[in-house]
């Protein structure tokens, strides 16, 4: 999947944005903020990059532990256990 990368000034406006009139409707946003991205472009990059409360870097181990244990009971289907433990984003970005 290509696009266009984006920029420092465009990740100031989308927080902006966020920060004045708070997440939803998305529809609005590019036209608040003033970019030139579609709505599921400015909501991905809010929830998957953006977001203050996101975890980066490394598990904790007893992250690890519950993330082996809950694949041996559920196996290969990360859907249910990123939900099961809340951490949807954090398994995707960490991969």
């Amino acid at each position: 999947m290509g696009g266009v990368a984006w920029t420092e000034e465009e990740d100031h406006l989308l927080k902006k944005c966020i920060e004045q009139y708070g997440e939803g409707k998305w529809h609005r946003v590019p036209l608040l903020a003033g970019l030139n991205r579609c709505r599921k472009s400015c909501r991905l990059r809010w929830l998957n990059y953006l977001r203050p409360n996101i975890k980066r870097g490394s598990f904790a181990k007893e992250e690890v532990h519950l993330i082996i244990k809950l694949h041996k009971l559920l196996g290969n289907r990360q859907v249910i256990f990123s939900v099961a433990l809340s951490l949807c984003n954090m398994i995707k970005l960490r991969m």
